[in-house]
């Protein structure tokens, strides 16, 4: 195992979490859902201690989905729809209520930032959520197996300038403790080392791994530089080159975060245009569907 210490020089036996990390995240984003399955507390309180952690203060966004009348005399005769939306909403408008009263009772007084409510007439605004993100050093996004969570997390990936943390691995406390970063020599991969330094600043390991065998790796694909990057924020890395064996980039780090008990995942997000957007490139999207434990993405 590698203990991280602080640079040579400063007198230090140990980095303090807080006051000597690099680059350190001070103002955190949640999103939330209020429908239709509302943000489970777990996640809430996963957030709330991530943002103790780093000494943060921790503001919600939640899209209260407001599902517009319909109208349509037979449905309304029929089934009383308009009755029924009308219950939804209200649902809806219940569970924002609670998620922020709880976030504002886990995160306390002196941690709680904003309360961001967002009108939604559908059950996801990537773009309303990404503007508001850009203002927030990291959006952290809970993974529970409602399939909007691709579409937020590449409307933020894309469109917000900052990292996303999934909070995967649903129901677990994360400890962020032990970091296994994905480096490919890519600007993505860069972006996402420089975006990781605070976690790694208060981590007890951290491994840089390079994937063999699932592309054409340039010769900035070496892991020598990136370590050391990191020792000079007094990182000690370990380094290690794994075989793809005829998996893509994303499942082959999952499998190795599971072999060495990693609890945070580190990885350049890539995607490709369709038309006037981005999607997530296939490794990326593997490692948003398969992951059991968090996953920090910068692009």
């Amino acid at each position: 195992m590698f203990r991280n210490s602080p640079p040579a020089g400063t007198g230090q036996s140990e980095a303090s979490p807080t006051k000597e990390m690099a680059m350190p995240l001070r103002d955190l984003l949640l999103q939330m859902s209020s429908y239709p399955t509302p943000t489970p507390r777990w996640a809430l309180e996963a957030a709330a201690a991530l943002s103790r952690r780093l000494d943060a203060r921790l503001s919600g966004a939640i899209c209260h989905v407001h599902i517009p009348k319909i109208s349509n005399y037979l449905a309304n005769k029929l089934v009383g729809l308009s009755k029924l939306i009308a219950v939804e909403n209200a649902n809806s408008r219940r569970n924002a209520k609670r998620l922020l009263a709880e976030l504002a009772e886990l995160a306390g007084p002196d941690g709680l930032g904003e309360e961001i409510l967002l009108e939604c007439e559908s059950l996801v605004l990537p773009g309303d959520l990404a503007a508001r993100a850009r203002n927030y050093d990291l959006t952290i996004v809970p993974a529970y197996g409602e399939g909007e969570t691709q579409a937020v997390v590449e409307g933020l990936v894309f469109g917000s300038g900052r990292p996303v943390l999934i909070l995967a691995g649903e129901g677990s406390r994360p400890r962020f403790d032990r970091l296994l970063i994905g480096w490919d020599g890519s600007r993505a991969a860069a972006r996402a080392l420089a975006d990781a330094l605070p976690f790694c600043r208060t981590a007890s390991s951290v491994r840089l791994v390079q994937i063999l065998g699932e592309k054409d790796l340039g010769e900035a694909s070496g892991l020598a530089n990136p370590s050391r990057h990191l020792s000079r924020h007094g990182i000690d890395a370990e380094s290690s080159s794994i075989e793809a064996r005829g998996r893509d980039a994303g499942a082959a780090l999952l499998r190795h975060c599971e072999e060495t008990s990693a609890d945070l995942l580190v990885i350049g997000a890539y995607g490709h245009s369709r038309a006037r957007e981005f999607v997530l490139g296939g490794a990326t999207r593997s490692v948003l569907a398969d992951a059991a434990l968090p996953v920090l993405l910068s692009h």
